[in-house]
This record gives structure tokens, sequence and C-alpha cells, in this order.
């Protein structure tokens, strides 16, 4: 997935209030900033992508209840990980 297709996607889950979004396997190797802007979504998927880190706008994502980043190349994550404070399930292997 390209970048304007990845922010066609985050742009229409926006416009439609999703509570879910999935870009698992789609390649990515970077997550936009405006992802924050998803604030409604109670569950990510990004597992099997490319992933080195996580932008700190993943903060903003306080109804996230679910979060799957398994199969990337995650080392660390962001503090702002932290205001997160309805996640209940982080899947990272």
């Amino acid at each position: 997935m390209d970048q304007d297709e990845l922010a066609a996607r985050i742009a229409q889950a926006g416009d439609e209030g999703s509570t879910t979004l999935d870009l698992s396997g789609e390649g990515l190797k970077y997550l936009p900033p405006e992802i924050g802007s998803l604030t409604a979504l109670s569950r990510l998927d990004l597992y099997r992508n490319e992933l080195t880190a996580l932008p700190p706008e993943i903060g903003n994502l306080i109804a996230l209840i679910n979060l799957r980043l398994w199969s990337n190349q995650l080392t660390e994550l962001p503090r702002e990980i932290g205001n997160l404070t309805s996640l209940t399930r982080l899947q990272r292997k």
C-alpha cells in the first residue's frame, strides 16, 4: 500500500467514524501521524507489516481496546502508548 492509499484509508475511517481499522499485511513501513485523528477506534490491526516505530499520535486513540502489532520490526513502543487507558489487549508477538 502506498502513502496515498494509506492516507485515503485513514481519511475514510475517520469520515465514517469507524471503530475498527485493519491495515494488516499491507507492507507498511511507517504509520502516518494522521492515525491519531481516529479517536473512535476500538481495534487497530497492524500485524504482518514492516513497521519499525509507531508515531506518538498513537496515544490519541483513547477508545482503543485492542492493538495487534505482531510480525513487525518494532523494538520499542512510544511512551504515549501509556495514554491508552482503555487498552486491554496489546498483541506484540
